[in-house]
């Protein structure tokens, strides 16, 4: 299905970017063998190990976009929004080693992420993913409402 031969590495540790690389390649396979390479990094006295499959992950463009980008977004069900942007999907492989629960939630602390190296703006998303899904709950209201 994927129409690229280049795929993102992404790597995020409690809301900073730690690393982001191009591998050459299909996506199954780079996933894969960055599945291998956290499972040599994951501590399983400590954490889950879990890999996560976006497979229609939006990524937004403001328009206008040029007849390359229209081409290569075009691939990935690309629209047009009402707010002058097009929108795409792509799929996105979420590889996280490092975490933990807090109270009820569910907290990533590093993760890596894998998706399809289509350009800058495709980038920018998956970077920005990364971070967010890794960045830390603050912490500051529940000790102010402590103090009270």
């Amino acid at each position: 299905m994927l129409l690229t031969k280049e795929v993102l590495v992404v790597r995020s540790r409690e809301g900073s970017l730690v690393s982001k690389s191009k591998v050459q390649g299909e996506l199954n396979e780079a996933v894969k063998k960055q599945v291998l390479e956290a499972l040599s990094l994951w501590d399983a006295n400590r954490a889950d190990f879990t890999v996560i499959r976006d497979p229609q992950y939006p990524v937004s463009v403001k328009l206008p976009i040029t007849k390359d980008q229209y081409d290569l977004y075009s691939k990935f069900g690309m629209s047009r929004t009402s707010d002058g942007s097009v929108v795409f999907h792509i799929p996105v492989y979420i590889i996280s080693f490092d975490n933990e629960y807090k109270d009820d939630n569910y907290v990533d602390k590093e993760v890596f992420v894998v998706a399809p190296a289509l350009d800058q703006k495709v980038e920018d998303a998956v970077v920005e993913l990364a971070i967010e899904s890794t960045k830390p709950e603050p912490e500051e209201v529940e000790e102010e409402e402590d103090l009270e």
